[in-house]
This record gives C-alpha cells, structure tokens and sequence, in this order.
C-alpha cells in the first residue's frame, strides 16, 4: 500500500509540474512608463489650438496605450502638459521644469518663436522635441532634436504668391508680426513677390505692444497709391498675425482704401474664433475677402473616431495641428517598440530620432494608426509635402473655400452652399464688379461649410516623461487552474486518507 501512495502521490506532483506548460505563465514582469510632455499655449495667443491640441493628445495617448496592451509591449505612456502661454520665456521655464522631472520626449511647441528659444536647451539635455505646428523657415535645421509634423512656410508662401498672381495683383503691402516666424514668413513671401514682380511695401509689429493705430495709417496711405497706380483690383493686403488681427481691422475699418482691395491671411488667423466671434472683426473680414490658408493633411478614416472623442470632451472638433500632434505620439510609440527595454532614456531618445530619420512616418503600420496618413520628412526633419485649406469669414463664421494642392502649385476652388452656392472668385468679381481673376474653378465640387468657434495657432504643453514600475498580476484564467489543481490535490489527499 504504501508503494501505491508514494506512486499517486509523483503522479500528483507530475501534474503540478506540467500546469505552466498548458497554462497562462505567472509571472511579475515590470512594464516601463514614459511620459510624454507636451508644451502647448493654453492661454495666450493661441490658446485656441493649445486647448484643441491638449484634448486630441489625450486621445493620442488612450488610443496608443491600447494599442501597446495588446502587442504586449514593455512599455506604456502617459502625458503631462505645461502651458507656454504663447511666451517664449515660459516655453524655457516650462521646458526645464519637464527635464527636471526626466522627461525627455516633448510634443510642442506650437510657435516657431518658442522652438526657437528652447531649441538649444531640448539639443543640450538629449530631448526630443516634435511641433505639430512651428512653420518657421530658419528652423529648418538637419540633425538637431528638433522635428516638426508640418510644412515649413517655403511651402505657405507658394500659396500666397500663387493665389496673389491667379488674381493678377501687382502691388502689396504686407502688415508682420516681428517675431521668428512672422518675419521668416514674410521674407519667403516677398522673394517670391520678387520673382513675380509683384511690388510690395512692409510694416512690422511688436506683438507684445503694437501700434496699430499708426499701422492702419501708414498702410492706407501705401493702398490708396498702390490703388491710383494700378487700380483697386490689382492690389492687395497680406496680414502674417495672430489673434490681434481683429484689434488691427478694429483701426483699419476706418480707412476706404483698406476696405476697397482684399486681403490675405495666413495659418496664424486662419479659423481663429476672435475674428469671426468679433462683430466688426468679422464685418471687415467678410467686406475685404480675407483669405486664409492653413496645412491641410490627408483626411484618413481615424479622423472622424479621434474628432468625435475630442468633440465630446471640449465641444470642437481638432484642427490641423492637433491631428500632427496625436501623430507624434504614435510616431514616438512606434519607434519605441523595439527599443532595449533595459536602455537608458538617453538611448531611447537617440533610438527615436534614428527610427524618424530612417522614415518611420512613411510605414504602413504608422498609416494605419495615425491621423494624417503615411508622410515623409525632408533633410531637416520637417513634412515635406502638404496641401493647404482655404477659409475666409462669411456672416460669422468660417467656410472652407478652396484647397492648394502643393505638388501641382494649383489652387480649386469651391461652389460653397453657405456663399449661396457660389465660389471665391464669384465674390472677388462682385467686389470688383469685373471677372479679372483667372483661377481656375470647380464646377462639380461643393465644399461643406466649416464652422470653427476656435483661434486656431501653435501652443505648447508641456509633458513630463518619468519611469515608473508596475508590477504584473495574476490573470483570471491562470487563478481558475491554480484552483482546479487545488481541489485536484485535495481530492487525491482524501482518497489516500480513506485508503489508509
């Protein structure tokens, strides 16, 4: 009998030993943390986009996170954001509060002037930094830390001059806000103008204490000469701003010749609330045409879920910029994947930069989970195509009026229901009351009418990247075969007691 125990009793532990072959492993494997710091400008001039692109993030980081329980990465991601303000000096202050805090992957800033000012600290501390929105030319720099998910203004600028030639202006003066990319913006501008031989004057502004009194003067002066030179028709303002375009037409409704000729915006007004919520704002808007082009990615099937979650949480839909910045998010997770767990956060940072510069945005696995689709980046690390939208103001509210399409230097424009069914170049020759403009329309597209209650401009949000350890647990499936065994183990332990 007892040779009949000991034998139950191997075949019992045999058993034991077999379940992790069959079963789910136990084990308590650390899984890795990594924040992401965003430096958005929740306040200032552009806090519009900085609230747009906080939400959006938020998404960026669910979804993401999702993702990575299912390939069962080593790895998660959390988010921590700092308000810029729209400040460079803060955009520093706040950056150096996420390096304290061992963060070293930054979503941000949102203006060219803030990447600017940090850029030189985010190279010496080894973080990276992607702006979903800083456009600036001179920022165009191979090798740093620096990224960007959109074009740089080599590529808006082309926009302006082409639509400033399809209209057959001759002469321009240009009203710039004196800032890194306000006057980068401008330079491009005015060498394409150059080539064009379009004239041009130019008045620069401080942002931070303009005097637009004395703008609105001067300029009007320069219109009415432009205007006697080679009529109304034939002349035009481009606006390079930020929100304070409304304080500016507020001083510029008073003078006849600024409201005779139309004018151009930029990517800094373009959708920007404080225009179109703005009663006279928006009247001198809509009597001048102002025409607004902002970066305009491919649409994907991921937009619609993404925006639906960004509209529930603050009630507006994400703009361009908020969809660059959920894609550096997944840009970063992505290249993180087959990173070596044990590295330090220098390496990842360095494995990061090495996977964006081998063209991880271009994959299909980056197509198929970002908001923009598949893109490459140039030399500098910049998006290297683009289209742009075309919006302008109209009873109050933004329309999207036509579209530039970038590798065909080609602008279209849109029958619009909201224009009463016509185009934007309809409305230039009422305003003129002479078919002069020679772009090309599109009889056959209508475009829906956008509505955006929102400014739209780069904001910065800071984020803080920490590691943090969490410990694995048990999972259903393996606690139900702990308890089978159990039962098992007791059974036989009864049976051989009766035996005995």
């Amino acid at each position: 009998m007892l040779r009949v125990r000991i034998a139950a009793l191997l075949i019992i532990l045999a058993m034991l030993a077999a379940v992790p072959a069959t079963l789910p492993v136990i084990k308590t494997q650390a899984q890795t943390t990594i924040t992401i710091g965003a430096l958005l400008p929740l306040t200032g001039d552009l806090s519009d986009y900085g609230v747009r692109a906080e939400a959006t993030l938020k998404v960026a980081i669910e979804d993401v996170n999702a993702y990575l329980e299912q390939k069962g990465a080593w790895f998660r991601l959390d988010l921590r954001v700092e308000d810029t303000a729209t400040n460079p000096d803060i955009a520093v202050q706040k950056l150096n509060t996420l390096i304290s805090a061992g963060i070293k992957f930054v979503v941000g800033p949102m203006t060219s002037a803030e990447l600017t000012k940090i850029k030189d600290l985010a190279n010496q501390n080894n973080v990276l930094v992607i702006s979903p929105s800083s456009t600036a030319i001179e920022l165009a720099i191979p090798g740093d830390n620096a990224f960007r998910f959109c074009p740089d203004d080599r590529v808006q600028s082309k926009v302006v001059a082409k639509i400033a030639q399809d209209f057959g202006i001759k002469a321009a003066v240009m009203i710039v806000r004196a800032d890194t990319w306000g006057q980068g913006l401008r330079k491009s501008i005015a060498s394409l103008f150059d080539q064009a031989g379009i004239e041009y004057k130019y008045y620069e502004y401080n942002p931070e204490s303009p005097n637009f009194a004395a703008i609105a003067a001067s300029a009007a002066q320069d219109v009415q000469a432009y205007i006697d030179k080679y009529g109304a028709d034939k002349v035009a303002v481009v606006l390079i701003a930020f929100k304070e375009a409304a304080d500016l037409f507020g001083q510029a409704k008073g003078y006849d010749s600024l409201r005779q000729v139309i004018w151009f915006g930029s990517d800094g007004t373009a959708k920007l609330s404080t225009i179109a919520n703005d009663i006279e704002a928006a009247a001198f808007a809509q009597d001048t045409l102002f025409l607004n082009p902002i970066f305009s990615p491919a649409a994907t099937k991921n937009q619609e879920r993404i925006a639906q979650k960004v509209v529930q949480d603050i009630g507006e839909e994400p703009d361009a910029y908020s969809y660059a910045a959920y894609d550096a998010v997944w840009a970063i997770a992505l290249a993180l994947l087959d990173a070596d767990p044990n590295g330090t956060p220098d390496d990842w940072v360095n494995h990061v930069k090495a996977k964006l510069e081998q063209g991880i945005t271009t994959s299909e696995e980056f197509a198929a989970h970002s908001a923009t689709g598949a893109f490459p980046l140039n030399e500098a690390g910049d998006r290297a195509t683009a289209d742009y939208d075309l919006w302008m103001v109209y009873n109050g509210e933004w329309v999207l009026v036509g579209k530039y399409y970038g590798n065909e230097n080609r602008v279209e424009w849109f029958k619009v229901d909201a224009l009463g069914g016509k185009t934007y170049v309809d409305l230039v020759q009422e305003k003129f009351q002479a078919a002069k403009p020679t772009p090309t329309t599109s009889p056959t597209q209508t475009s829906p009418t956008g509505t955006s209650p929102t400014a739209t401009s780069p904001t910065t949000t800071e984020t803080e990247t920490e590691t943090t350890t969490t410990a694995g647990g048990l999972g259903a499936g393996t606690l139900v075969a702990v308890i089978i065994i159990i039962i098992i183990v007791a059974a036989a332990a009864f049976m051989l007691t009766r035996k005995r």
